[in-house]
């Protein structure tokens, strides 16, 4: 038997198969060991061949994609020759198998493993003997680590062959700046280790994200981090970042109130089960967690928001399994429950549960889109699910759920929105796919009554070609946008964007039936936003033919000012800024990033710059708070759980005068 150690570098490929074929919100995903942007970073597998058995284990043990293990034949002699492995069920990307083929190198061996796609043979990856260098795996730049309660900027300066020839700088949080000499882990190379002095740390480097552990003065420290993407500011000064367990931010957007974040966990439809959950409250002035509350493998399903008395209100959905459908995860949500949870609020100890309300029964629950509940001034919420439900501020019902008549397959899974100050009303979409989607389309009704006002639902005509992956059936999952002075409602229906007044009039006559996009790429889910002019802007979901579109407000016949490709869907609803962009999430794009800016006076589509933060954004929306931008993200290995992300701009704020500028046009998020 025989044990090699490979590198894995230009993973490009790989991970392209690994990671996108079984989630929806990352397929084809690729990386590139060419550039920062869109690099997962080098990966060390062990390399197990046995002669005898004709067997064959590889195991990533660093980097990326750290856990996934393959087995399976081996036909070669003294570790030279080829194999078949796979590796089956696992939680995050099911069944996958390859082809790989070890030759001799000199003194050493080098690896390539091979795939058969659409009927040629694709290179996953190829990797060389031994442990990764500066050459596979350069640490230089700057780095915000999180240890313990405390940000730590770190700099590598240089590096050079043997113990102790990375050098760098540690900065503490009142800024005394520590020089250091530190080594790569003689086995995969992608473990930085300081083993003397008051300061030791063990830090394993996965692209831009680190993880591992920091003990000062005998005092031993969880630590991860992210590598600085900003040019304007160094170290955290440049980002900083919250992490607190295995759980992902899939349908957070953060509510910010004063100086503080709230957002919770929770992962999408087929994605892997956290038994760690929990909601948090998160100081942005230095990303401290102020307090937790535990849901173990209960998850958050959309934003929360707040009463004039501080108290939380936010969706939980408890009872999601899931299961391998041909190989690949598969999300159940016939056991999930769906409930509105009240905690208190307080300034330092763990919350308390207030009540629960159920939204929906066992069986009942669906597997797409958010729920984020609308709070009145009087503390009266109305939140979504099978229907619209109006709940007291003790918990009890201040009317029956509202359904639309005549419909089919409800869905309320967006954002309401509602005006108090003249209509008193709750506005929100409803997505109806039950085969004819007669009641696809927004509804307004009565905060006290529960009465319908008027409801607007487009006309739908049968297609002549049966829905399938590539020609999806029509879905409204997009929340409807106020303007500034709340007079105006913006929304996407299916395909197409609306303008209306109060009363359900279009906004003009140019507005009547909708605006089409022409010849739109994919749907829509993230909400509309609305700059000072008027002119909106929104993204697609269509994988890697998704784009981001800039509209005339004024709806003429030619409505697109411009459009561009995102290559990764939209979900995100982006922000305004002052400085002549908007900014947006994506799933990931190894083009770039997951973070793009646009310009806003160009006359065409001008990328102005892009940030890749090593994870991907899904419906989790962007903020600004105080010069920074505020979103959550996930990272879709096991190497560190989803995070929140607070990155200079430079002092840039919303766009003033903006109709819209981000989710909801406002950081409180109530709706109103």
């Amino acid at each position: 038997m025989r044990t090699t150690k490979l590198n894995i570098r230009a993973a490009g490929a790989l991970l392209v198969f690994l990671m996108a074929t079984p989630l929806s919100a990352a397929a084809l995903e690729y990386c590139s060991d060419l550039s920062y942007f869109g690099d997962y970073g080098a990966m060390s597998f062990d390399v197990t061949t046995d002669d005898d058995a004709d067997t064959a284990v590889l195991e990533i043990v660093a980097g990326y994609a750290k856990g996934f293990k393959f087995e399976g034949s081996w036909d070669g002699e003294s570790g030279i020759g080829t194999g078949a492995v796979v590796m089956s069920e696992d939680p995050l990307v099911g069944t996958i198998g390859f082809d790989f083929e070890i030759v001799s190198a000199g003194s050493s061996t080098e690896i390539e493993g091979t795939v058969e796609m659409d009927g040629s043979v694709a290179t996953f990856f190829t990797g060389v003997e031994g442990a990764c260098t500066s050459v596979e795996a350069p640490l230089e730049g700057g780095y915000c680590l999180k240890v313990g309660d405390k940000n730590i900027s770190m700099k590598i300066l240089s590096e050079t062959p043997g113990p102790g020839g990375v050098r760098g700088n540690l900065a503490s949080p009142t800024g005394t700046i520590r020089g250091f000499n530190a080594s790569r882990d003689s086995a995969t190379g992608l473990i930085l280790e300081k083993r003397t002095g008051a300061q030791q740390f063990s830090l394993e480097f996965a692209a831009g994200i680190v993880t591992g552990s920091f003990e000062y003065r005998g005092r031993t420290f969880d630590t991860y981090g992210i590598r600085n993407p900003t040019t304007t500011a160094t170290g955290c000064l440049g980002i900083m970042i919250y992490s607190g367990g295995s759980g992902n931010f899939y349908y957070s957007t953060p509510t910010i109130v004063g100086h503080h974040a709230y957002v919770g966990t929770g992962a999408g439809s087929n994605h892997p089960m956290a038994t760690d959950n929990y909601f948090a409250k998160v100081d942005l002035r230095d990303m401290r967690e102020v307090w937790r509350y535990e849901l173990g493998d209960a998850e958050v399903r959309g934003s929360a928001v707040l009463d004039r008395r501080g108290k939380v209100y936010f969706v939980k959905e408890q009872g999601r399994t899931v299961s391998f459908d041909d190989g690949a995860p598969d999300g159940d949500h016939l056991e999930s429950v769906l409930t509105l949870v009240k905690i208190s609020n307080p300034a330092r100890r763990a919350p308390e549960l207030e009540w629960e309300y159920e939204i929906t029964a066992k069986g009942e629950s669906h597997h797409m889109g958010h729920l984020t509940p609308a709070i009145t001034s009087r503390g009266h919420i109305y939140v979504g699910g099978d229907a619209l439900h109006a709940v007291r501020h003790d918990g009890t019902e201040l009317w029956s759920p509202f359904s639309p008549a005549g419909a089919g397959d409800l869905q309320i899974y967006n954002a309401p929105i509602i005006q108090e100050a003249t209509e008193k009303l709750v506005y929100f979409n409803v997505n109806d796919s039950g085969g004819e989607y007669s009641a696809d389309g927004i509804y307004a009704v009565n905060l006290i009554s529960g009465k319908e006002l008027w409801s607007y639902t487009p006309d739908y005509t049968e297609p002549s070609t049966e829905y399938s992956e590539d020609f999806v059936a029509p879905e409204t999952y997009s929340s409807p946008q106020f303007n500034r002075d709340r007079t105006k409602i913006y929304t996407a229906l299916r395909d197409r964007i609306y303008c209306f007044d109060l009363t359900g009039n279009a906004c003009t006559s140019n507005w009547e039936d909708g605006c089409e996009i022409p010849d739109i790429s994919g749907g829509i889910r993230a909400a509309p936003l609305v700059d000072v002019k008027g002119d909106i802007y929104i993204g697609t979901k269509d994988n890697d033919d998704s784009k981001f579109y800039k509209i005339d407000g004024t709806c003429p016949a030619s409505p697109v000012i411009w459009e561009i490709d995102t290559n990764a869907d939209v979900y995100t609803t982006g922000v305004i800024l002052n400085t002549g962009i908007v900014v947006i999430g994506t799933e990931p794009d190894f083009d770039a990033g997951i973070l793009k800016a646009y310009s806003t006076t160009e006359e065409a589509a001008t990328l102005e710059g892009f940030f890749d933060l090593d994870a991907d954004m899904t419906w989790g929306s962007l903020r600004m708070h105080r010069g920074r931008l505020i979103g959550v993200a996930n990272v879709p290995t096991t190497i560190l759980g989803g995070f929140m992300f607070s990155i200079d701009t430079r002092g840039a704020g919303y766009e003033p005068g903006a109709e819209n500028a981000t989710f909801r046009g406002n950081n409180l998020s109530t709706g109103r």
